[in-house]
């Protein structure tokens, strides 16, 4: 099969070749290639299938068993993880790292083995890591996370907590300043696992110290942070002046500020951030009130979800096309940018060598764009998985 006449995005640049694939892999890219199955572009973009590091859920579920929302109590396991990796090639997410918060034990080896058994019947989306956010925070700084599931870092929590299997966790999320964190991180991160930042108090000495224990990355950058102020060290400052750091972003114009997410381009330089969409459960509402036995009145409205009475900040509403096209409209980044961050630089961030970029010898996953960041077709190993 080829894909011909296609804006196709590698090497962090826009060619106009053609790409060869079979029913697992990228064979070949180059021009004017014969194939008695060809897949006429256009002239839109092809990019890698998009590759979600932090998505909790969608279209009212959750990958787990959280009681904040509808599912709750009625989490169906492998049924719930399917139907929501089902929906996503729609918005061209081809891979995803189901994206568990802080929970008990129990819950969190229940949604573990219903995630893994969902990988093996492969409807969809690819589960193919996953990414805890928590439980390691700082019980200060947890915003929307219950604070009293917060604890210590300790390997052995760590072993329950993920069924005594590491070979699929890709990324666990640390607040450094708790005490064990460099043991525990320096433990973790031998054994492939991807560190994170997040929901701290430290200040930038500490920032500098967990990038020596090995920690590579930041969750959904400034949330979660301590606000920076120009008589106070923090760890933001500390996480714009280490350059060992990459850093998720939410480009949707309500978890930051777009000139916050132009300084940390300017900063840190493109390649080094990598978009995510942040959804969960109330992902697919539409605009309006709804009650929450935890939250009280949820208030959905322009692709955000907040607490009405306090305006705290649940999580984003926006796929990842919307993400990619608010990227554009609000933040007012620009088509490398946007390719870049939301296209290659998961995968690149994070070391995946197997998929998220076009490059010979990698997955057959693609999405084809129109110029205006609409889905027109999504490809997973070498099938179609949605065409409009």
């Amino acid at each position: 099969m080829i894909v011909k006449n296609a804006h196709v995005f590698y090497d962090g640049e826009f060619h106009d070749v053609d790409v060869r694939y079979d029913n697992s892999t990228i064979l070949e890219i180059g021009e004017n290639m014969q194939d008695h199955e060809v897949i006429d572009a256009g002239g839109n973009y092809l990019f890698a299938g998009f590759v979600e590091t932090h998505q909790h859920g969608g279209f009212r579920k959750t990958f787990y068993r959280n009681n904040y929302s509808e599912n709750g109590e009625n989490f169906n396991g492998v049924s719930d993880v399917n139907y929501i990796l089902e929906r996503l090639p729609k918005y061209g997410v081809t891979s995803v790292m189901p994206t568990l918060d802080v929970q008990p034990i129990a819950d969190s080896v229940e949604a573990l083995r219903a995630i893994r058994e969902a990988r093996k019947e492969a409807v969809g989306a690819d589960p193919f890591l996953i990414h805890y956010e928590g439980p390691y925070l700082n019980p200060g700084r947890s915003a929307c996370l219950d604070p009293k599931l917060c604890v210590l870092p300790i390997k052995e929590h760590t072993l329950a907590l993920t069924d005594n299997d590491l070979s699929d966790i890709g990324i666990m999320c640390l607040a450094p300043e708790l005490e064990g964190a460099e043991e525990w991180c320096r433990w973790i991160t031998e054994q492939g696992v991807h560190v994170e930042i997040g929901y701290t108090l430290c200040d930038s000495e500490m920032i500098t110290n967990a990038a020596d224990w090995g920690v590579d990355t930041t969750t959904h950058f400034f949330n979660g942070f301590e606000a920076m102020h120009h008589r106070k060290d923090g760890a933001i400052v500390g996480c714009l002046l280490e350059d060992r750091l990459s850093h998720q972003m939410t480009c949707d114009g309500h978890h930051v500020n777009k000139s916050w997410i132009k300084l940390a381009i300017k900063t840190k330089g493109i390649d080094k951030i990598y978009g995510v969409t942040d959804e969960f459960n109330f992902s697919g509402l539409d605009d309006g009130e709804y009650e929450n036995d935890h939250y009280g009145t949820i208030l959905v409205h322009d692709g955000l979800v907040t607490v009405k009475s306090s305006g705290m900040i649940l999580g984003g509403n926006n796929t990842w096309d919307k993400m990619m096209r608010r990227a554009r409209n609000i933040i007012g980044l620009d088509e490398i940018q946007i390719a870049k961050m939301f296209g290659e630089n998961p995968a690149k961030c994070l070391g995946i060598k197997d998929r998220g970029k076009i490059e010979v010898g990698r997955r057959s996953d693609f999405c084809l764009m129109d110029k205006d960041y609409n889905v027109i077709k999504t490809i997973i190993k070498g099938k179609v998985a949605y065409k409009l």
